[in-house]
């Protein structure tokens, strides 16, 4: 028997492809092209055990207090943070509620103003220029990006609900980041299962003056603007004079809703953005889902119809019950 040459290339170890999962001839044809080699790993696997995740939009509301976790607290005071992370995102902030809130006055004072004929209801003064029908999809429009817009409130809510609370021992946890990884004020923990499953939730938690912070300085306001939205932008709609002027007028509220993204993506540098992006994220395993959730659909369709149908008839019979406000003389 002939004994093998020794060859100074260090040997290559025969990697078998996995029998369940063998690779298609169009993705080993786009591979080789690559330099690799690439190989399956393992067997197929079901990625919906990672089920879903959590993450905060890309919005003002969310920016003016997570931007300042990114960071560690030791770095909070210097100039160019200061300026950067804290004065910037609240300062935009500001801007966002008070266009917002300027939008909904003259909103009001457009709606609340409209003129009619002694003892004749808002849609039936309007009937002739302006369909029943359009009306009230405009409405169904209108109400789904209100609608839209709660939710992603409720996402937020639910995003804070899932930080734990504060307690000395955290400071450890940070500590331990802001010296092995990065210097951030609210790390991150991953979990493995014994099925290869990952998560990542939060390693430390929010102080309850921060929380309270939160939720009656951001979430609150956030929702309070979306309910007079839906309440004096669907009067908006309605009271259009004629087809054209009841799409016009959707489109604004529309558009008036879409001012916080504008306004973050405009005013939010892009490494920032990244953060919101990458920095916040919280995932479950499918055993973590709601399974109540999936009946949102119907849930929403049902809220959606039973607004749009109790503020049609409210607006179109009885639009004197919505002008309390003293803004007549302004």
């Amino acid at each position: 028997m002939g004994v093998a040459p020794i060859s100074d290339e260090p040997p290559v170890a025969a990697v078998a492809e996995s029998p369940l999962a063998p690779i298609d001839a169009k993705t080993r044809q786009r591979l080789a092209k690559i330099d690799g080699p690439f190989r399956p790993i393992d067997g197929p696997f079901d990625s919906n055990q990672e089920a879903w995740s959590l993450r905060l939009p890309p919005s003002l509301y969310a920016s003016v207090f997570t931007l300042p976790l990114a960071i560690d607290k030791t770095m909070w005071w210097d100039t160019s943070n200061f300026f950067t992370i804290f004065l910037a995102p609240f300062l935009s902030y500001l801007l966002l509620l008070g266009i917002q809130v300027l939008l909904l006055f003259y909103i009001y004072k457009d709606t609340s103003n409209v003129e009619l004929p002694e003892g004749v209801p808002l849609c039936e003064a309007t009937a002739e220029n302006a369909d029943w029908l359009l009306r009230v999809i405009c409405m169904v429009l209108a109400t789904a990006y209100i609608f839209a817009d709660m939710r992603q409130t409720l996402g937020m809510y639910r995003w804070v609900q899932c930080v734990p609370e504060w307690h000395p021992g955290h400071q450890e946890i940070t500590d331990y980041c802001c010296r092995y990884s990065g210097r951030t004020s609210l790390p991150m923990q991953r979990y493995h299962d014994d099925y290869g499953v990952t998560v990542k939730k939060p390693a430390v938690g929010f102080t309850c003056c921060f929380r309270f912070s939160i939720f009656f300085l951001v979430l609150m306001p956030k929702l309070l603007i979306a309910l007079i939205w839906l309440v004096y932008g669907l009067g908006y709609v309605a009271s259009g004079l004629n087809n054209t002027d009841m799409i016009l007028r959707a489109i604004v509220i529309m558009f008036a809703l879409k001012i916080d993204d504008v306004l973050y993506r405009v005013l939010t540098p892009d490494v920032f953005q990244t953060w919101m992006t990458n920095n916040f994220e919280i995932t479950f395993s499918e055993e973590e889902e709601n399974e109540a959730i999936r009946w949102l659909p119907y849930v929403a369709v049902l809220c959606m119809g039973g607004t749009v149908a109790g503020l049609y008839i409210g607006w179109c019979n009885h639009s004197a019950v919505f002008d309390f406000l003293p803004f007549d003389e302004l």
